[in-house]
């Protein structure tokens, strides 16, 4: 027999400890992180306007011009206050169409239009400028009253001229600094 000696020490047999993983509080927020994540991709959605931008050509083309009948130059400036119309080859209408009852008077801006176009009957283009602060769809409904509502240009687009509801079909968006 063994007399064990009490100054030594002994080892004592260790028993595993097992530690059990709670998983539960990790899978809770998951589960909430989840519907949150869904619900943050829906007001990060994103928003595109489809734009069919003019053919260009690498070389100016030569129009035939009339020496009789000056250039028309129409130029239209949105800004705060309503429109501003200008033309370098006739009277552009009121000069200024003012907001009408705090929305812009797109049924002047068509009028003047269309009077200019009756002056001019081959003239297409038109610059448009607006101010920093005029809302996208104010320039791109400007743009539509420009062109004429009912104008259709998919017969231009095969080499056919455009018919006479259509004004200036060919606009020039200006930046102003």
């Amino acid at each position: 027999m063994s007399v064990e000696d009490p100054a030594v020490p002994t080892r004592k047999p260790t028993e595993e400890e097992t530690v059990n993983a709670d998983l539960l509080p990790v899978m809770n927020v998951m589960f909430l992180l989840i519907p949150a994540l869904l619900l943050a991709m829906e007001f990060a959605s994103m928003a595109q306007i489809t734009v069919a931008v003019p053919r260009t050509v690498s070389h100016p083309v030569s129009q035939p011009q009339n020496p009789t009948q000056p250039e028309l130059g129409f130029k239209v400036a949105i800004g705060r206050d309503g429109f501003r119309t200008r033309s370098g080859g006739a009277d552009a209408g009121p000069g200024a169409i003012p907001l009408n009852g705090g929305d812009y008077d797109y049924a002047a801006l068509a009028a003047a239009a269309r009077d200019l176009k009756h002056l001019f009957p081959a003239e297409s283009t038109v610059t448009i400028t607006a101010e920093g602060d005029v809302p996208m769809d104010v320039l791109v409904r400007t743009i539509d009253v420009l062109r004429g509502d009912r104008c259709k240009l998919g017969a231009y687009a095969r080499g056919e001229q455009p018919g006479d509801e259509c004004l200036f079909w060919s606009p020039v968006i200006e930046s102003v600094g």
